[in-house]
């Protein structure tokens, strides 16, 4: 099994962001990689203890420029099977590319998109971003961009539920470190409005002047100090406060997933991508308009609608769309091409859908006469809701297989066949997987796809594992199949 190698730094200066976004990833993605390293540079012991109890292995790294850590990572860390994630300013091109030669797979999270990449996939947080706007210059490398594939701490992944909390009361966290030092001025401004009930405020361990916060907030007395909370105790604060001032980074997204008024304050360059996908996302709005929406009597209005947008967007399935995108990461590139299916394909198509072994899986085991098989293939290719591909060889040309789809609304319904004579060489998994891939070009609303098979159909089950496909969690429960599923952004 390859391991997850994490690389990401954090302390006082730079902040947490990188390093805790990477500790949701992890445990996220511990299901399918046994061993997960956390690579740092001088972690500060707290930070280290942080790690370590979330069962993490943690390495700590020396002090050197990061040309140099690149070359030390290959000769004394990193394994040709290993999976390694970056996230960090400074991990540019020739950081990456030198580990890129020497592991299986890159990943970056990377909000800033200002340097080219090696790496295989790219996650930014941030929605509305495209392929032209990164310079990827690894072959195949994909991105990934939105909320649906942000790595969230697990209390902040379930959609919310209950009933919101009245803008009254106001949290403000911007980053557990808050490096432009804004926590006591926007406190102190909020503290100012008429409507403000309560004002909670939280900063991190890595927070620089907590001695003099302290001293300020024992003279104000709508105002409560929360330093260090635990996942689920934020969590917890976040759900009590209807309006929050949140810096654009993670604990923005954060708050969204909770659900409430939520104004953005970008603490830094790399928060650009977030707070402008937010506010046009009508998710957020701008911290310069608390004062005005605060003291509004639309202020229950626009939180409604707020939190109303958030639900749709944060729906509590990023952690599977993560994990089945890093296990459809390991597959290696298809051999094969992929093509719409013509009548000409007729007599071939009839071959493979008598394949004794064929029938002998499928759901209605009976032989299909030239007559059906001609009418179905007439009604599918003329059908707006159907997409039939076959897939070629790309050195031979020969037939591989087939992959089909039936479109209804924003879910598909796909089976497929393999050719007997490229059965055995795991090309089932990477039919999956590219036939995926050309159906959302084709139906881009499509957000769920669903493969029936019958449980005794082994080969057919580990392929679907292996594309990344989950456990459809609200099929039917039935002993002699089984549905798995592909959840779409």
């Amino acid at each position: 099994m390859p391991r997850l190698i994490l690389r990401a730094d954090g302390n006082a200066r730079i902040g947490l962001g990188h390093v805790m976004r990477l500790l949701a990833l992890a445990e996220i993605l511990r299901p399918d990689f046994p061993e997960i390293r956390f690579l740092l540079r001088e972690p500060d012991p707290a930070l280290q203890e942080l790690l370590e109890s979330t069962g993490l292995a943690v390495v700590s790294l020396p002090l050197q420029p990061l040309v140099e850590e690149a070359t030390y990572l290959v000769r004394q860390e990193l394994r040709p099977t290993d999976v390694v994630v970056l996230d960090g300013y400074e991990f540019r091109y020739d950081y990456q590319n030198t580990l890129r030669g020497a592991v299986n797979r890159l990943v970056c999270l990377d909000d800033l998109h200002a340097y080219p990449s090696a790496a295989d996939l790219i996650l930014n947080p941030a929605g509305g971003l495209t392929r032209q706007q990164y310079e990827l210059r690894q072959p195949g490398a994909r991105l990934l961009s939105g909320p649906a594939y942000a790595p969230l701490r697990a209390p902040f992944r379930a959609p919310a539920t209950g009933e919101a909390a009245a803008p009254q009361t106001v949290l403000v966290c911007l980053g557990g470190a808050d490096p432009t030092h804004q926590t006591q001025r926007v406190a102190a401004a909020l503290l100012l409005l008429p409507t403000v009930q309560q004002v909670h405020v939280v900063v991190g361990s890595a927070y620089q002047g907590w001695e003099s916060l302290l001293g300020w907030a024992q003279e104000q007395p709508r105002l409560t100090l929360h330093r260090s909370l635990s996942g689920a105790d934020l969590a917890n604060l976040m759900q009590q406060c209807g309006a929050a001032v949140c810096s654009a980074s993670t604990v923005s997204y954060e708050y969204a997933s909770r659900g409430g008024l939520l104004f953005l304050l970008p603490t830094a360059d790399n928060q650009y991508d977030i707070d402008h996908y937010l506010r046009e996302a009508g998710l957020a709005l701008p911290y310069t308009a608390a004062a005005n929406v605060l003291t509004s009597p639309e202020a229950h209005r626009v939180a409604a609608r707020l939190r109303t947008a958030q639900q749709r967007v944060f729906d509590g399935l990023a952690p599977t769309r993560l994990r089945q995108e890093f296990k459809a990461l390991l597959l290696p590139p298809p051999p094969f091409y992929l093509r719409p299916v013509t009548t000409a394909d007729a007599a071939l198509l009839l071959a493979w859908a008598n394949d004794p072994l064929v029938r002998q899986f499928s759901f209605n085991p009976t032989p299909i006469t030239p007559a059906q098989h001609a009418q179905w293939l007439a009604a599918k290719l003329q059908d707006r809701h159907s997409l039939l591909l076959l897939a070629q060889e790309a050195a031979t040309d020969q037939p591989v297989g087939l992959i089909r789809f039936a479109i209804e609304g924003d879910e598909a319904t796909l089976s497929y066949q393999l050719d007997a004579g490229f059965r055995g060489r795991g090309l089932a998994p990477l039919l999956l997987l590219a036939g995926v891939r050309r159906l959302v070009e084709h139906f881009p609303a499509v957000r769920r796809v669903l493969g029936h098979v019958q449980a005794a159909n082994v080969a057919s089950v580990k392929a679907f594992e292996r594309a990344g496909f989950m456990l459809a969690q609200d099929a039917p429960a039935h002993m002699a199949s089984l549905t798995f599923e592909w959840l779409h952004s």
